[in-house]
């Protein structure tokens, strides 16, 4: 039985046990009290949007423990070939995993990003990379995320071997422990599988964000059935590896989870005046006009914050120099003036006509671009990733997903937009030299 257990609106009830409680606790975690689910969507679109990045990763974690209870203890497969230490182990390991995916976010989420510092700053131990040390690049929240993990293992909050085991599933280039390389010997390919559910196309991560920001925002498009879609989640040998399956009266529920993640993408989550604002946001942050700087340190890293970034806003927009700063401030958004498809070369010309025009009147424009679909399974080059169970007479059938929905073969086709904005300023302008044209 789990020692504590909280109320959460998309799940009922959250458990947990004396472990997980300490690095729930732990002010690395703690943190993401205060970095905000959605960023400046919350502050400028959707009030109801209070939620923050604790309370999805706690969802996530909880989501985690049920996806494992369904497809790896539920599984004859698996339960077959390890013994029961090994199976609470992987469990602690992947429950933790999802707890801690986003735990490396810093403030606004993404939008802090563009100010990183360089990989090669961070003190991470490079054993834990399956290449050893990277080329130097800018760092992300994912390494920032094993950063953190690795200062867990340092302070003994977690045993090295199950931190690295953790940062396997958060990041795509650490390899697992060498615990997990005997697991792995008796089970191929589960560690792929279990990643998958940290990091996939029906991960915790998306379960639980796609009803939590459904619910707070006050939208539908993201409601979709998780008991179903879990109970149809299962893993079975094909030809001679493990696979994640899907059984066949399960497809209809993840079609419609596919459908909620587009949906939400297309009407909250690329909404315009957000997508406006984190132009805004960007430009101060790069052009210096808010003090914005991301420490290597992982103790200094765990001190920013949202408010940090909120208050630098705040006071740059009493200096009436910084544009970019009293704009977010004041709530002053940019004008969309069209949404373009990228796919389609007559937007792309109406793009550049658009610019070309912007040019020669002097007006100020900016282009967002963002893209999305449904899934990527059935990606050319790319081997299936999950399996449905079609029964037939006497027999059981494995069919890549990819084949057997018909709603992934009409639908499954990348979409790209670029949405054109100019500054308020200047869209009396713009209208003007449009109509003149």
């Amino acid at each position: 039985m789990a020692d504590y257990e909280l109320r959460d609106p998309i799940h009922k009830r959250i458990t947990f046990d004396e472990f997980e409680r300490e690095v729930i606790d732990h002010p690395f975690f703690q943190r993401l009290r205060f970095i905000g689910q959605l960023s400046l969507l919350q502050s400028y679109v959707y009030p109801g949007a209070t939620h923050n990045r604790f309370t999805h990763a706690l969802g996530a974690m909880h989501v985690a423990g049920r996806l494992f209870g369904r497809v790896v203890q539920g599984s004859e497969a698996i339960t077959e070939r390890l013994s029961h230490d090994q199976i609470f182990g992987l469990r602690r390991r992947l429950r933790l995993a999802g707890l801690l995916h986003d735990v490396g976010h810093g403030p606004f989420s993404h939008e802090s990003e563009s100010v990183f510092p360089m990989l090669s700053t961070l003190a991470l131990d490079w054993t834990w990379w399956k290449e050893g040390k990277p080329t130097d690049r800018q760092a992300t929240h994912e390494d920032f995320s094993v950063l953190l993990i690795q200062t867990l293992a340092r302070e003994g909050v977690l045993e090295k071997e199950f931190a690295q085991d953790v940062a396997s599933f958060v990041h795509g280039s650490v390899k697992p422990s060498a615990w997990f390389a005997e697991i792995d010997a008796q089970a191929p390919t589960l560690q792929k599988i279990l990643k998958q559910l940290i990091s996939g196309e029906a991960d915790c991560d998306r379960m639980d964000y796609l009803l939590r920001d459904s619910y707070y925002c006050g939208v539908a498009y993201g409601n979709y059935d998780i008991d179903w879609l879990i109970s149809s989640m299962s893993v079975q040998e094909v030809d001679g590896r493990l696979a994640l399956i899907l059984a066949e009266n399960g497809m209809r529920a993840f079609e419609a989870f596919l459908l909620a993640r587009y949906h939400m993408f297309d009407q909250v989550y690329l909404h315009k005046t957000k997508s406006g604002f984190l132009h805004c946001l960007t430009e101060a942050i790069q052009t210096r006009e808010i003090p914005l700087q991301i420490p290597s340190d992982a103790y200094a890293y765990a001190d920013m914050r949202d408010g940090r970034v909120i208050e630098m806003l705040f006071d740059a927009a009493k200096r009436p120099q910084n544009y970019w700063s009293i704009q977010v401030a004041r709530r002053l958004p940019p004008r969309r003036i069209l949404r373009l498809q990228e796919s389609r070369p007559e937007d792309m010309q109406l793009l550049e006509e658009l610019t070309h025009l912007c040019e020669t009147n002097n007006i100020r424009y900016f282009v967002r671009r963002a893209g999305k679909e449904l899934s990527t399974f059935g990606e050319y080059g790319t081997a299936p990733e999950m399996f449905v169970a079609r029964q037939r007479i006497g027999e059981t059938q494995y069919v890549p997903i990819a084949e057997y929905s018909d709603l992934l073969q009409k639908y499954n086709e990348k979409i790209r937009v670029a949405d054109f904005f100019v500054l308020r300023e200047d869209a009396e302008l713009f209208v003007k030299c449009a109509e003149m044209k």
